[in-house]
């Protein structure tokens, strides 16, 4: 049986000065399922608090870690959903590029689900196991003052299968689709929502 755990994540206007707070993705299982830190005042699931009143020019990068505290062996993907057509004109102009353990999985102006259309593993978790998502949001010296305040939302989807503890060890192979979707077991999945907030710089 396939369970959807849906949270909508607001990302807003607030940028805290000095250091960043790490973001994390815990998956603990049981009826927590997934935690998201740092959080905010906003959104108890606010990850990306690099992406905070974007300017022209900006490269910024968001380091996220990705736990495995449940106990348990886990196999973990990410995808992104389609984003609102209220949203896609601002993400159109905006280019985001996400690596896990230096392996590319995403590429692509902001409003695209490219090559997260579907579940992409991050990997196979041992309890304590972890990983590192590395998204980078490129914001062009052009982009004007038409999306002077504007916010885009981009669903991303984590899902979590548990394997059972007779299941074939690990081989650290971290991309071979063709097995790990088909031995879907219990699917906890939980939508990140990503909001980018734009201001021009005023001279």
């Amino acid at each position: 049986m396939k369970q959807f755990f849906r949270i909508a994540l607001l990302l807003l206007v607030l940028m805290v000065s000095g250091a960043v707070a790490e973001s994390s993705v815990r998956y603990e299982g049981g009826a927590e399922e997934f935690v998201f830190l740092p959080g905010s005042t906003e959104s108890d699931t606010d990850l990306f608090t690099s992406f905070k009143n974007v300017l022209p020019g900006d490269v910024l990068t968001q380091h996220i870690t990705v736990e495995n505290t449940s106990g348990k062996r886990i196999r973990l993907y990410l995808r992104a959903d389609p984003v609102d057509e209220s949203h896609r004109d601002f993400l159109s102009q905006l280019q985001l590029s996400v690596s896990c353990r230096d392996n590319s999985i995403f590429e692509a102006a902001a409003s695209e689900s490219a090559q997260l259309w579907r579940n992409i593993p991050l990997g196979t978790f041992r309890t304590s196991g972890k990983t590192e998502l590395v998204v980078t949001l490129t914001v062009p010296v052009e982009l004007n003052n038409t999306y002077m305040g504007a916010m885009g939302i981009i669903p991303w989807v984590f899902t979590a299968d548990e394997i059972p503890t007779d299941d074939t060890p690990h081989t650290g192979d971290w991309f071979q689709l063709s097995t790990w979707l088909l031995l879907g077991a219990a699917l906890l999945a939980v939508i990140l929502t990503l909001i980018i907030v734009y201001r021009r710089c005023r001279v």
